[in-house]
């Protein structure tokens, strides 16, 4: 069925679904700017305890303290200038992690430095949106380490251990609740959209679905140029077999399709029913045989029992870093091309294939 295809490809890293449901509901730049002024704000406190008599009291540690502050600024500088890729994603918490706790480590009364461990939640917050499970332990045991560290070395100076335990709980309780609870949560939201993204009646991706993993699809960092293909497919006619047979006929015709459609394209396509008798698939290839592929699905929707035949066109665009940048919007000129090469196709007397020939859609 389609959800094969909605996120699958990384197990549980949600970097692409999340990105392609945050760009759908037009929120990345709102987070861009978030993310960019939290992180901004964060390098501004290592730079603001060099004054302070609990700030660092050496050479080496205001060194440390002001490095961190400079790479806390640096990272925070991706998310002004765009949307990252995963990896610069992933960059970007390991940097940050990396610069809480040298700051943490540098200041010369623990007690603060303990303080300073509660913003390790902040980035395992980030983390658990966007990343796997894996990265999450990874940020907690860090902030552990630094927690442990400081701890030994408040109890030294003070001998408080009350002090001590309170200060660790409260550390302990936001590492653990903000990170793992929202992972749990982006999980069980992933779940539910996967199951609210279904056409009821063939399984299929619908039109919101469909695009979002689409987006998805074209973000996916691969290590060569690729093309995007869309295929747009609408059933020759359907109404006269509604009108003749009945709506159940209809319904069975339309289940009967969308099973040729996913046996007769490859594991990694996209398909969606777009609306009424219209169906969708989108897929990469390094080189694309968009006449073939189609044809072969026309055949396969023409050997249905229910007599249907299909009128298919096709569009497609290359993807590399050069050429079109992944956009909704590019997504929507495909969709439009190859919607009007299906037109071309169906007014020369349906059941053929049509390739968009003009400049290919480039966002």
């Amino acid at each position: 069925m389609a959800w094969r295809t909605f996120g699958t490809s990384r197990g549980s890293d949600q970097f692409d679904w999340f990105s392609a449901y945050l760009n759908d509901r037009e929120l990345q730049t709102t987070w861009r700017a978030a993310t960019f002024g939290c992180t901004v704000l964060l390098a501004t406190l290592p730079i603001a305890m060099i004054w302070s008599p609990s700030g660092p009291d050496t050479r080496l540690t205001r060194t440390v303290c002001l490095a961190a502050a400079g790479l806390g600024a640096i990272s925070g500088l991706l998310w002004l200038v765009r949307w990252p890729t995963r990896r610069q994603s992933v960059l970007f918490s390991q940097v940050s992690t990396v610069a809480i706790a040298a700051a943490c480590l540098s200041l010369s009364n623990p007690y603060p430095g303990l303080a300073g461990c509660t913003t390790f939640a902040i980035i395992g917050g980030f983390v658990a949106y966007f990343h796997t499970l894996n990265e999450v332990v990874l940020n907690f045991a860090v902030a552990a380490v630094c927690s442990a560290v400081l701890t030994v070395r408040l109890i030294a100076a003070t001998g408080d251990i009350a002090l001590a335990g309170a200060a660790v709980i409260t550390v302990a309780v936001l590492n653990v609740g903000v990170p793992f609870g929202i992972h749990s949560l982006v999980h069980t939201l992933r779940s539910d959209l996967r199951l609210s993204s279904l056409d009821p009646l063939t399984g299929l991706h619908n039109r919101r679905s469909f695009r979002q993993s689409v987006y998805e699809l074209m973000t996916r960092p691969r290590s060569e140029s690729v093309h995007l293909v869309v295929t747009m497919i609408d059933l020759d006619r359907f109404k006269q077999l509604n009108d003749t047979h009945g709506h159940a006929a209809g319904d069975t015709a339309l289940i009967h399709v969308s099973a040729a459609l996913e046996q007769n394209s490859r594991r990694t396509a996209i398909i969606g029913r777009a609306g009424g008798e219209e169906f969708l698939i989108a897929d990469v290839a390094r080189h694309p045989e968009p006449a073939n592929t189609a044809e072969r699905l026309r055949q396969a929707i023409a050997d249905i029992p229910a007599g249907l035949t299909a009128s298919i066109g096709t569009a497609s665009t290359l993807l590399d870093d050069r050429s079109a940048i992944p956009t909704m919007q590019l997504i929507d000129d495909l969709i439009k091309a190859a919607d009007t090469a299906m037109y071309r196709a169906k007014r020369a007397g349906g059941n053929q294939v049509c390739h968009f020939t003009e400049a290919p859609p480039i966002a």
